[in-house]
């Protein structure tokens, strides 16, 4: 311990005696491992943190699936749900949820609030206990014994101002009394990162009522719940998959009608959350891994450099008895220190990172969880020694057997260095460059997959446009005849507005998953084969959406108010569905029907196909209603303003408020904003890799930079020979920068072969951009390799105004 003390000590003093060779050291070792810390401590919170439930390993979430269809993950039916409670023997408990939204009046300003519909036993299944009051009853979970609901910590603490007496007290949900149950505890959500079709709900949980699903939603052909179960103690997800795919086969043989395909999925609740955002971390954290060996290659080239100018130093400690294992221990300690150091400004820079990231960041499930801790802790501690050993043991090892005759021998004039070791300094060099073109590939790869990506066809223009929505309670507004006055009135009040060029309501906005779909049937054609049924997606929308939207017509008309409850039921589809159900044949007025012919709709006209699952997302088949002929108590509304969106805002919303005092309206956005938030995820994945590369490729050419100008150094005295013999300035640059040259080249070329390799690993974050792309690897490797000179340029700059006399005194 004392000679440890004593070599730590010893460190401390050469880093304060070479200072610029030190804070070099720091930057580089702060930036790969600040930016290592950084992406581990969400890897952390969101991929190796157990969910927080009680024993998470044994929840799993059930799907139904119909491969035939192409369709997977699919919500599950409620009554195939009640089969399997009463048939299972691998599950301790399964519990049924679904999503809705509600509207909070009478405690404030009404607001509308996600909403958690569950079975009664959701809660003691997850383990979760309220810290206010209590869970649901068995008995409430039946249709009109549901009005109690459950509030979140955090809508207790802003709506009710932490009140202890709210449990018992009345709310008015969606014009409905609801007396509150509970209150969860901070931190709970349920549930957690949920996805769906590929996409994160976005928003927390507020309200939890009882599921009490009505006769509808009861009847075995309605596939809209989620289920999640907790296997029994012992049972593997193997077991119970083998089981439950038995129970679902009997289901089919005993439902023919309405099971005809379906299977069931089953998955482990934490690879449920995370399964959508894992490639992206891995992607991320394999990215800073490269940037710390980056960084890692340039201490090491430093500390070569330091080592080289202490031989002398080395030689004579030797002399007086120093072993070589000694002066090994020596130089390890003090690389070790260096990069302690280096890692705590790196958890300071990884503070900050996080903060940035976070900003940044799209919908990450369990991103409100990250937080340094132990283990972040203890990973940045492991990596600063294991930076400090890996970076510090070549130049050690070097620089621990030194030539005692020769090094003594020179003098005063020191060391100029070994053969070995500018070969190892060189090879440093091309392994910092070919890191660097790795991560440079999956950097460019990623803003071409961008670019392509931004210029997709929408399918609208979404410059000018407002959107929000509106919800009616329907205990208010019980008949589709009353839903749809009351959305006429508010359109033809907000279309009389100054600044307001058209405005429209539709039931799930482009980018959005606000969809439903079903089963269409044309009029005079066979019913489709199981195997044959393709789900269509369904809207229903006012006159003048698609010119608000600016959605082209391709043939036929718009809706008309005549389009109402009274009139002959009229559909307007898109041109994908019209190229499926009609390739060789005039669609309109042609009639089709989602429910075996008990109401047909006539084919008006034919619009564009629009993204509406996202600008990665093929167009899907589409079939669009009016409003006043079917009622919906939620709609999106949109309006397109003569200037910016935020103008009309509030007397958008002061007409809203004078159609109906107590209708809130809920996530008031543009519709760029939605279309930035739908790529938002790619943006994110592609910025930081963009950083990183950015950062490795500055390390890189510091890296070169260093060697060619030591090398400038060591040969001062053969340039100034060869100037003296008549070499031009011009030979001199080439002979400089050449050294740089072959260095970057045989990086370039090592890179290339590792990228190719590499990158087939991140082609599921691609866009129309294949991993080999090649106009990416030869811009890559010519900036590379740009760079690479422009390091040399200083070194060589400095080359060539060398004195000879003072060149051939240097001896």
């Amino acid at each position: 311990m004392e000679t440890l003390i004593q070599d730590l000590r010893l460190g401390l003093r050469a880093f304060l005696r070479y200072k610029s060779i030190t804070a070099m050291a720091l930057i580089a070792l702060a930036l790969g491992i600040g930016a290592n810390t950084a992406i581990f401590t969400v890897v952390n919170a969101v991929l190796l943190r157990p969910l927080p439930y009680q024993e998470p390993d044994r929840l799993v979430t059930i799907w139904e699936e119909s491969p035939e269809r192409g369709m997977y993950e699919m919500p599950v039916s409620f009554a195939n749900f009640r089969d399997w409670v009463d048939q299972n023997h691998v599950f301790e408990e399964i519990s049924a949820y679904s999503f809705a939204s509600m509207n909070l009046i009478g405690a404030g300003e009404p607001e509308r609030f996600p909403v958690v519909r569950s079975s009664a036993n959701l809660f003691s299944m997850l383990g979760a206990k309220p810290m206010l009051g209590r869970t649901f009853l068995p008995e409430e979970d039946k249709e009109g014994a549901n009005r109690v609901v459950i509030l979140s910590e955090r809508l207790w603490q802003r709506r009710f101002g932490a009140a202890p007496g709210v449990v018992d007290q009345a709310l008015t949900l969606n014009n409905q009394s609801y007396t509150v149950v509970g209150v969860m505890p901070a931190g709970f959500q349920f549930p957690v990162g949920f996805s769906y079709l590929g996409k994160v709900q976005s928003g927390p949980i507020d309200l939890y009522i009882p599921l009490a699903a009505t006769s509808e939603e009861t009847r075995r052909g309605n596939y809209s719940f989620f289920s999640i179960g907790r296997l029994k103690d012992g049972v593997t997800l193997d077991q119970a998959r083998a089981e439950m795919t038995t129970i679902e086969g009997r289901l089919e043989q005993q439902y023919p009608d309405t099971n005809p395909g379906i299977g069931i999925s089953l998955v482990g609740t934490h690879e449920q959350t995370t399964k959508d955002i894992r490639p992206a971390l891995l992607v991320l954290l394999g990215a800073v891994g490269f940037l710390l060996l980056i960084a890692c290659a340039n201490i090491a080239n430093l500390l070569i450099a330091r080592a080289a100018a202490r031989q002398k130093e080395f030689a004579i400690r030797s002399a007086l008895g120093a072993s070589r294992m000694r002066i090994l221990r020596l130089l390890l300690a003090e690389s070790v220190l260096l990069s302690l150091a280096g890692g705590g400004l790196g958890l300071l820079l990884a503070l900050w990172t996080m903060d940035a990231m976070i900003a940044v960041a799209p919908d990450i499930p369990r991103l409100d969880e990250v937080a340094l801790d132990a283990r972040v802790f203890g990973f940045a501690l492991a990596v600063s020694l294991a930076t400090g050993i890996v970076s510090g043991l070549i130049p050690a090892i070097q620089a621990s057997t030194p030539n005692l005759n020769e090094t003594l021998k020179e003098g005063s004039r020191g060391s100029m260095g070994t053969v070995g070791g500018k070969r190892i300094r060189s090879l440093l060099v091309v392994a910092e460059v070919a890191l660097s073109f790795v991560l440079l590939i999956g950097a460019g790869l990623m803003i071409k997959s961008f670019l392509r990506l931004q210029q997709m066809n929408l399918g609208f223009n979404p410059d000018n446009v407002l959107a929000m929505n509106i919800s009616l309670p329907p205990s208010r507004y019980p008949e589709a005849r009353q839903q749809a006055a009351l959305f006429k009135e508010t359109l033809d009040r907000i279309q009389s507005l100054p600044g307001v060029r058209s405005a429209g309501v539709t039931t799930g906005l482009p980018l959005m998953l606000s969809i439903s779909g079903s089963d269409l049937r044309v009029e005079g054609r066979p019913e489709p084969e199981p195997g044959d049924i393709r789900i269509v997606y369904t809207r229903s929308v006012s006159p003048r959406y698609f010119e608000t939207l600016a959605i082209p017509f391709v043939k036929g008309r718009d809706f008309s108010d005549r389009d109402d409850s009274e009139s002959l039921k009229v559909a307007i589809i898109n041109e994908n569905l019209a190229r499926i159900y009609f390739p060789d044949e005039e669609p309109i007025g042609k009639r089709i029907t989602f429910d075996d012919g008990e109401s047909w709709m006539s084919i008006i006209g034919v619009i564009g196909d629009v993204k509406q699952l996202g600008l990665d997302s093929a167009a899907q088949p589409e079939v669009y209603w009016p409003y006043a002929q079917t009622g919906a108590t939620s709609m999106s509304l949109v309006v397109r303003t003569a200037t910016g969106p935020a103008g009309p805002l509030q007397a958008v919303k002061t007409e809203i408020q004078a159609v109906d005092k107590d209708l809130p309206v809920s996530e008031v956005k543009t519709m760029e904003e939605l279309l930035a938030e739908s790529v938002a995820g790619r943006r994110f994945n592609m910025l930081l890799l963009t950083v990183f590369a950015g950062v490795a490729l500055v390390l890189a050419a510091v890296g070169i930079y260093g060697v060619i100008s030591y090398s400038v150094t060591q040969r001062t005295h053969e340039i100034g020979i060869r100037m003296a013999l008549g070499a031009r300035g011009s030979d001199v640059l080439k002979l400089v920068g050449g050294s740089g040259l072959l260095l970057a080249l045989a990086g370039v070329a090592i890179g290339v072969v590792a990228s190719l390799l590499l990158t087939r690993l991140m082609s599921t974050l691609l866009f129309e951009v294949t991993p080999t792309d090649p106009g990416t690897f030869a811009v890559v490797a010519a900036l590379l390799i740009g760079v690479a000179l422009a390091a040399c340029l200083v070194p060589a700059r400095r080359a060539v105004k060398v004195d000879p006399m003072v060149a051939l005194r240097y001896e």
